[in-house]
């Protein structure tokens, strides 16, 4: 198999998923789609009848990236790359077909198309590893964040160009089997927030690439929840806690180490 795309669901709705879903099963490089129905309180799953469709139950909701782990577990060594992608993902035929090009030429470990909002504008799925004072300042004090945001961010690099970013968003990343053998997937200490930087990281460690795709598009419908809700917010913090406990939290050599590396091989945009 070439791909197999991982939809891990919570308490969501066919209508929730219905674009996700039919964006991937109309991808040629996609031979099957895995739904990890986290928590079993999605019924209405087992009634869609598609022979690319999986369907795989888990009793308990143990976290975002538990529910992948389910997918990667049960398909390891069967598929070349998983998909990694969230139920509020859209695309037109042919961009996971261009990522996977993409990546199979670049021997990559963890892959992100541009990915942008529904207007369009740019989402900033690639960064930086993070410090604790700058997600401190964003999530509380995002007024005074935006000279730390340019930087973390990315904002100044030329996204029609291909480059390394030691942190790529979980809402859509391609991610080799190779990688997965040498990270055995994600942590799952991290039940949500954080989890995808880990995991970038660790894929950077293995000595795999870790590429953004400047030639492959998908638009993110990004809900952005732990500014809405307590309790995601709750869970963010304690994501944040355990990152750090983690990596470190004002030492972390390896963090500056590869921030320092994508800052130097970086493309940046033209001014004019």
């Amino acid at each position: 198999m070439k791909i197999i795309a991982s939809l891990v669901l919570h308490r969501h709705s066919e209508a929730d998923i219905s674009k996700t879903l039919d964006s991937l099963l109309n991808e040629n490089s996609i031979d099957k789609v895995c739904i990890v129905d986290n928590g079993s309180h999605c019924d209405w799953l087992y009634k869609l009848n598609h022979p690319d469709i999986e369907v795989i139950k888990l009793s308990v909701n143990q976290g975002f990236g538990a529910g992948h782990n389910a997918v990667f577990q049960r398909y390891n060594g069967i598929a070349e790359y998983f998909l990694i992608c969230n139920p509020d993902i859209s695309f037109v035929k042919g961009e996971v077909d261009t990522l996977f090009a993409f990546s199979q030429r670049e021997g990559t470990g963890l892959s992100i198309p541009k990915v942008v909002y529904p207007d369009g504008s740019l989402q900033h799925g690639c960064r930086l590893l993070p410090k604790p004072q700058q997600l401190f300042l964003r999530r509380f004090f995002s007024s005074l964040s935006g000279r730390s945001d340019r930087q973390y961010e990315l904002q100044d690099a030329n996204y029609n160009l291909a480059f390394f970013a030691p942190s790529l968003s979980g809402c859509f990343v391609l991610f080799s089997q190779q990688a997965l053998e040498r990270t055995q997937g994600f942590d799952e200490r991290f039940f949500l927030y954080l989890e995808d930087v880990d995991l970038s990281r660790r894929v950077c460690a293995s000595g795999l690439p870790v590429r953004y795709c400047p030639s492959s598009k998908v638009v993110h419908e990004s809900q952005r929840r732990s500014y809405k809700n307590v309790k995601f917010l709750l869970y963010h913090i304690v994501s944040t806690i355990r990152y750090f406990n983690k990596w470190g939290w004002l030492c972390d050599k390896e963090r500056d180490r590869l921030n320092l590396q994508c800052l130097s091989e970086l493309p940046i945009k033209s001014k004019t």
